[in-house]
């Protein structure tokens, strides 16, 4: 039972500090340049995004305690870190990380399969095969001068039939600039994905 009892704490101490704390903007952000502020990154927010945030225990000279740690990315810099904050919201510090790096947030890929469905390139698809099912969220990333190179968040967006048993048709959606990067999709040759 003593073993439970912390995490629940942990818990806890984070709904709290969610409440109480602001997301604050990390290395290479366009927060303080005039973009969002630290107030307004939010799971939705743009160009700065707050991916997912979680509590993890920590162990310190004093005991066991916490930290909380925010994935964040910016579509406009192109960059991507995790930020980490005590408990009670004090900064602890912050670690870079590639921006095509952070798994897409449940966000991100309702963005890019609700982007998907407004396309007028797809109506006719979307005509045809009135039950689509929309599945993927898979990152792709290519070299410079590709349009899923650097400082672009694309994600991989599979029409499927309605019993999910064909594939229609695959895209790649950037939701960093919410553009179609490739209206029709095939991995080069060699390339399994």
């Amino acid at each position: 039972m003593r073993g439970h009892l912390p995490r629940k704490l942990l818990a806890l101490a984070l709904l709290l500090a969610a409440g109480a704390v602001a997301a604050q903007v990390g290395p290479g952000h366009s927060g303080g340049r005039g973009g969002t502020s630290p107030e307004a990154v939010t799971a939705t927010s743009r160009p700065v995004r707050l991916l997912r945030p979680w509590v993890e225990p920590v162990k310190t000279a004093s005991g066991d305690g916490g930290r909380r740690v925010d994935v964040m990315v910016d579509y406009a810099s192109g960059t991507a870190w995790e930020k980490f904050t005590s408990l009670s919201g004090a900064p602890l510090g912050t670690m870079p990380i590639g921006i095509a790096a952070p798994r897409p947030s449940p966000e991100e890929i309702d963005e890019a399969f609700e982007f998907t469905r407004q396309l007028p390139e797809l109506a006719p698809t979307f005509r045809r095969f009135p039950n689509l099912v929309l599945e993927g969220g898979f990152i792709l990333r290519e070299p410079q001068g590709s349009p899923c190179g650097p400082k672009t968040r694309c994600l991989h967006v599979f029409l499927l039939s309605p019993d999910r048993a064909g594939l229609i048709r695959r895209i790649v959606v950037d939701v960093a600039h919410m553009s179609l990067a490739y209206q029709s999709y095939v991995p080069p040759s060699g390339r399994y994905e």
